[in-house]
Formats: C-alpha cells, sequence, structure tokens
C-alpha cells in the first residue's frame, strides 16, 4: 500500500491578496485617480502657505474635485490645462485674501518679485516645479481604463467628496448666523465674512469664484470713482486729525507754517491686546517729547491694501487703486496740492523701487514735487534691510529725514513716508540688534511671527520718536498711522487685530517750543 505525502500549503502573502483584490475590482485604476483629485492636489497650496506667507483659508479646493469630473468626459492634455490654470488661481486668490488685493493689482505687480529675498525666490521656484510636476502627473493615470468601466463610480466619490465639505461649511456657519442662506447665497459682502478669521475651520475654497467676484466688485466701484471729485469720497484719516489740531490752515504766513510729517507704517494694525498696542507707542511717552508734544491717539477706517491707506491719508478719501491711474485733475483736492498752494516743499518716500504699484508715477501725479526710493537712498550711501523685500532701513530713511529737515529751514517740508520692514511675512527672528523685547506679554514671548512683527513696527516708532527729538529747523507736526492690519497667514494670529480700523499717533508742537523755535530762526541761530 503506498504511502501519500500531502505538500504543505504555505499562506499567501496579504499585500499580494489585497493588491489582486484591488485589481480585480478595479479600486487600483479608479481610487488613486479620485484621492489625487480630491485631497493630493492640494499640496502645493498646503506647503506656500507657510513657504511664502499667504493665509490658508480653507483645507480643500473643490475646483481640483470640478476639474477631476471634468477630466472623465474631456481628453486629459484639456483637463492637465485646466488643472496647471487652478493651481495658480489657488495661490494668486491665497496672496489677493493675505494682502487685501484683486487679481488684477497683484498681477500689474510681478515686476515687485525681483525684490524678494532669495529665500522666498527660493520657495516660488520650488512651489512652482511642484505644481508642474502635479500636473504632469494627471497625464499618467489610466483614464481610459477608468472612463470605460468606473467612470460613473468615480464620479460619485468626487460629488460624494465635495458635498462633504460643503455640508461641514454650511453647518459651520447655520451655527454662527443661525441660517444656511448666509453661505448658500450670500450678500455682497457675505462671503468676506464667511472667509475671515471667525470662520476659521472651512474646509472647501473657489479661489476663482472669489477671484471673479472681487475683480467685478473691484472694477464697479473704479468705474463709480471716476471723474468723481476726491471731496466727495470723505473718510477719516490720521492727517485731517493732525491739521485740525495743529490749525494749519491756508494764508498762514509760510515763515510760521510748521514742517508736516506723515508716516504710513506698513502692517501696523489695532492688537486686541491692550497691552501690545500701549507698549508699540511707549516710544511717544517719554518726558521729553511729551514736554514738547501733544500727544494724540486714536483710530480710523481701513478698507484695503496699502495704496489704500495711503489714499486715505493723501487724499482723505476712499479713492483707493484708482490712484495709480487717476488724473492730476482727479487729485487736485489731495493733500499734496493743497500743501504746494501754501509754500510747502513736498517730498515722498518709500524704500522700495517706484515700480512697485506705480508710486513713481502716482507720487508725482498727486503732486509731490520730490520723489525718494532705493536706488536714490543707495546712492546716497543708506543700508539696506531684507525682510519679504529687501529695500532701504526704515531707521535710516527717519534719520535722512532729520537732516533733510535740518539742512533746509527756508521753507516748510511736507514729508510723506511708507515704511517697509514691517512687511508681512517678517523675518524669524526681526533683523535688529536691539529689538523691542517679547517678554511683556505671553503672546509676544510665544509666537516668533508676532514678535518679529511687533519689534519692527516698534522701531519705526522708536525712530520717528528720536526724529521727532532732533533738531527740525522748525515746529513739526507728525501724524504715524497704519496702514492696514497685518495680514498674518496664521488664522489665529490675523483674529487677534482689528478687520475695519488702524491705530495711528499725532504729535503737534507746544505752543512754547513753537515760539522759541521761530524767534531761533528769526535771529539765524
Amino acid at each position: 500500500m503506498g504511502i501519500s505525502h500531502s505538500v504543505p500549503q504555505h499562506p499567501s502573502n496579504p499585500a499580494s491578496s489585497i493588491l489582486d483584490y484591488c485589481r480585480k475590482t478595479g479600486l487600483v485604476f479608479w481610487v488613486p485617480f479620485v484621492i489625487f483629485y480630491a485631497v493630493l492636489a492640494n499640496i502645493p497650496f498646503w506647503l506656500a502657505c507657510p513657504w511664502l506667507g499667504i493665509y490658508r483659508n480653507a483645507w480643500f479646493c473643490l475646483e481640483y474635485v470640478a476639474v477631476g469630473l471634468l477630466a472623465l468626459f474631456v481628453p486629459r492634455f484639456v483637463a492637465a490645462g485646466l488643472l496647471l490654470l487652478i493651481f495658480f488661481l489657488d495661490v494668486l486668490d491665497g496672496v489677493c485674501q493675505t494682502y487685501f488685493l484683486v487679481a488684477s493689482q497683484a498681477l500689474t505687480n510681478l515686476s515687485a518679485l525681483r525684490q524678494f529675498s532669495v529665500t522666498r525666490l527660493l520657495a516660488g521656484v520650488v512651489i512652482t516645479v511642484m505644481i508642474l510636476a502635479f500636473t504632469v502627473t494627471t497625464l499618467f493615470f489610466p483614464l481610459d481604463t477608468i472612463k470605460k468601466d468606473y467612470r460613473w463610480r468615480t464620479a460619485a466619490c468626487l460629488l460624494v467628496f465635495a458635498a462633504f465639505n460643503l455640508s461641514v461649511d454650511g453647518a459651520s456657519v447655520f451655527r454662527r448666523t443661525g441660517g444656511i442662506l448666509n453661505y448658500l447665497h450670500p450678500k455682497p459682502s457675505a462671503l468676506d465674512t464667511i472667509t475671515a478669521s471667525s470662520y476659521r475651520a472651512l474646509w472647501s475654497r473657489v479661489p476663482t469664484v472669489r477671484l471673479a467676484r472681487k475683480e467685478i466688485a473691484h472694477a464697479k466701484s473704479v468705474q463709480q470713482a471716476r471723474g468723481i471729485p476726491v471731496s466727495a469720497q470723505p473718510v477719516r484719516s490720521a492727517t485731517a486729525e493732525a491739521l485740525a489740531a495743529s490749525g494749519l490752515t491756508a494764508g498762514t504766513n509760510p515763515q510760521e507754517l510748521p514742517n508736516l510729517v506723515v508716516i504710513v507704517v506698513e502692517s501696523w494694525g489695532l492688537d486686541s491686546e491692550a497691552s501690545v498696542s500701549k507698549a508699540l507707542t511707549s516710544a511717544y511717552s517719554r518726558p521729553g517729547l511729551l514736554e514738547e508734544y501733544k500727544v494724540l491717539q486714536g483710530s480710523v477706517p481701513f478698507y484695503g491694501p496699502t495704496v489704500a491707506g495711503e489714499a486715505r491719508e493723501l487724499c482723505g478719501n476712499m479713492i483707493g487703486f484708482h490712484l495709480l491711474d487717476a488724473s492730476s485733475q482727479e487729485l487736485q483736492g489731495c493733500l499734496p496740492d493743497r500743501l504746494a498752494a501754501m509754500g510747502y516743499r513736498s517730498v515722498a518716500m518709500h524704500g522700495m523701487e517706484g515700480h512697485m504699484f506705480d508710486r513713481s508715477k502716482w507720487y508725482k501725479t498727486i503732486g509731490f514735487q520730490e520723489t525718494w526710493f532705493k536706488g536714490q537712498f543707495q546712492q546716497a550711501g543708506l543700508p539696506s534691510c531684507v525682510g519679504v523685500f529687501t529695500g532701504t532701513c526704515d531707521a535710516a530713511i527717519a534719520k535722512w529725514m532729520g537732516h533733510r529737515l535740518e539742512s533746509d529751514k527756508t521753507k516748510p517740508y511736507f514729508l510723506y513716508w511708507m515704511t517697509l520692514d514691517s512687511h508681512l511675512p517678517v523675518r524669524i527672528p526681526a533683523p535688529l540688534k536691539n529689538g523691542a523685547s517679547c517678554a511683556i506679554t505671553p503672546s509676544l514671548a510665544e509666537q516668533p511671527g508676532l514678535c518679529s512683527w511687533y519689534q519692527l513696527v516698534a522701531n519705526v516708532h522708536q525712530s520717528v520718536a528720536d526724529l521727532a527729538m532732533s533738531n527740525l529747523g522748525r515746529p513739526t507736526v507728525f501724524a504715524i498711522v497704519g496702514d492696514h492690519a497685518p495680514p498674518f497667514n496664521d488664522p489665529a494670529l490675523r483674529a487677534d487685530f482689528s478687520d475695519s480700523v488702524v491705530p495711528y499717533v499725532v504729535l503737534v508742537p507746544r505752543s512754547e517750543r513753537r515760539r522759541n523755535d521761530q524767534a531761533l530762526n528769526m535771529t539765524g541761530k
């Protein structure tokens, strides 16, 4: 009788079994496609947020999902082209959200990229390469197989993912407003409210829709502003407060007119923590300065990016970006023109090159008789500081202003300065030898980005206080004001600042000092 021997059965490889199952059911074809368009396509934007300092207003872009759906029905090269466009618009929308811009404003200033620091440029190159790599990846999906056998289940999964995101966001808005219609059918300003810092938990974003909506609103506002005198669009400004407090009016003897210095401080917003706001302006509380100046503080509204803040202070209105192409006739009521009629010599300064937002053009159109930018300051020997942009150091410009006022006492000066160093994203740590201490509050001490911002803004105030105490030739009125809230990309930090007003400080020479200075000028001392 023969003896039979059984062959031992070896357990199959679990990984191989799973792979076989995925092949048989088609999961290996369509699931990676769904994951890519629903989740992985967001990676370039997620990385751009910390690397480029962009505000992340939501996690998932539903327009990538929409491209994935289209890819199931159109040629793959068409889908790849659309995806590349959405990648670009997604980052552009992040930039616009961060810096209170609309798309046309951002695109017309692409030349400013050459002023970026090396680190920021390298980050931009890496993000660009990643976007191109992700776009090319879509060309290698087995689309023929997916379209033939798995099209509808793939489409269903993408639609379910989009619906889930929208339902989460809808529930979030409903909890805060009590009405889902605020999300589904927002009023003109409701979409901005929904995506503001108070709604930090949003999952979905639609960059093209938001860019288009803001561009249309901006075009309407520009059209309405054209031809309207600046006096017809009034808005409160720190400069107007300074003029009223100093009693500066037309008809005054030029020999008795004070200098006027207006300083718009980049990204100086109103912090909800009173101790931080107080510490920033503590430079104006030194006893010597208080003996010579009345110090007034308050807040004024802001309604957009830096140029809008400049329009507020120079024209006292909401002309905003129309400054860039407004005619000299439209700007006749603005401050440089008014002060020139009173005998002032007007000078505008900015630490970057003049092509940024066309300042070299509109500074002259608005009536400034003299303009100084990075190139001129470099020729004068002033040092440069490196931040998100490389430009003339704020403290150096403040000293230059003091020398300019001291060297020419024959006429009153109107000096206008748009600062630069505190432009976000700021360097960490701040590139200052003796920066202000961040130990005054836990919020500053525990958040490096906030600390650097605080030190750079405090450095401007310290420099201005030193300027105010120097020999300026004649009494000088100062108006120091923020342009807009600091555009931190961290929603929690962004929420710490007012989204409607910015602070200001006005220094008005006390009458006794003014009389003494005038007497010295008359005697030639």
